[in-house]
């Protein structure tokens, strides 16, 4: 099915804005309904969430996800929580409803550590790199762990940096990282928008949000990371219809999963993934070939 056949954008305010080499887009591609809907990071300062390995031996691709609130949780695919056995890196976007417990598929980004730090997981104020990202979702589920680790052993690599415990969590930012991030959110920032289509000379991808809030939080956190592989000038002239017509002629297929949620997957056109709460789009990151 071609869920976004219908799609339309208002360009008459849109912006373009480069910077470090990337071109950022934001949009707004729907008005949402509220869900009560919570990220992780803002439940956890409330102290209404929990995330723990699932048992004392741990097992490197599940942890465990407790919602004491009385919200639905969303946990972003990329989001890196730190603490217990080994830092790790959510899979898959996924919601969990009020007080549900769930085992979550996650990726170890620490492969040097099985050991206990703590007992819970904390939140970390960066995200998997979209060219990572990108890189576990066009291999087999088997190879995703090798992906990523040979992804950030990469990134030390062409930095000429080391981490003990090869923790992507580790690398250190260039000096004047906060300066340029911090004018790029001003740029991309606003209640209007919930989404924002990326390019640069590695990489194209639309992702999109339950709201402006989450939108916001949630690409703050990608920035960095977003930077950390993006050296080379970027000399590619933005074609948003291009894109947008990608986004509308893509395919769509039913995930096969019990859950809370809908999810879909998409090939065409490019790699796609889009989970959806009531009938509404809830997390959407779509990769252009």
């Amino acid at each position: 099915m071609r869920i976004f056949e219908n799609l339309i954008i208002d360009k008459t305010n849109l912006k373009v804005i480069n910077s470090e080499n990337c071109t950022f887009v934001p949009l707004q591609l729907n008005d949402y309904r509220n869900l009560n809907l919570e990220t992780f990071g803002s439940l956890l300062k409330k102290k209404q969430v929990e995330a723990t390995e699932i048992d004392e031996n741990g097992v490197v691709n599940k942890i465990k996800v407790k919602n004491y609130s009385s919200d639905f949780l969303i946990l972003h695919d990329g989001e890196i929580i730190v603490g217990a056995k080994q830092n790790r890196t959510i899979d898959k976007s996924v919601i969990l409803k009020s007080k549900e417990t769930r085992n979550v598929d996650v990726l170890c980004v620490e492969k040097g550590r099985w050991s206990f730090r703590n007992h819970e997981f904390s939140q970390h104020n960066s995200k998997l790199s979209p060219e990572i990202r990108f890189s576990k979702e066009i291999v087999k589920n088997y190879n995703k762990q090798n992906t990523v680790w040979n992804e950030i052993d990469k990134i030390y690599t062409e930095n000429n940096q080391y981490s003990n415990t090869s923790d992507f969590c580790e690398f250190k930012e260039e000096e004047n990282s906060e300066l340029v991030i911090g004018k790029i959110k001003s740029k991309i920032f606003n209640d209007r928008y919930n989404g924002v289509l990326v390019t640069n000379n590695k990489i194209s991808f639309i992702e999109t949000f339950y709201n402006s809030k989450i939108y916001e939080e949630q690409i703050a956190k990608s920035i960095s990371t977003l930077l950390i592989k993006n050296k080379y000038e970027n000399n590619r002239q933005i074609e948003l219809d291009k894109y947008l017509f990608r986004l509308k002629d893509s395919i769509w297929f039913k995930e096969n999963q019990n859950s809370l949620e809908t999810s879909y997957l998409s090939n065409n056109h490019g790699k796609g993934r889009l989970i959806l709460l009531n009938n509404q789009i809830i997390h959407l990151i779509f990769f252009f070939h």
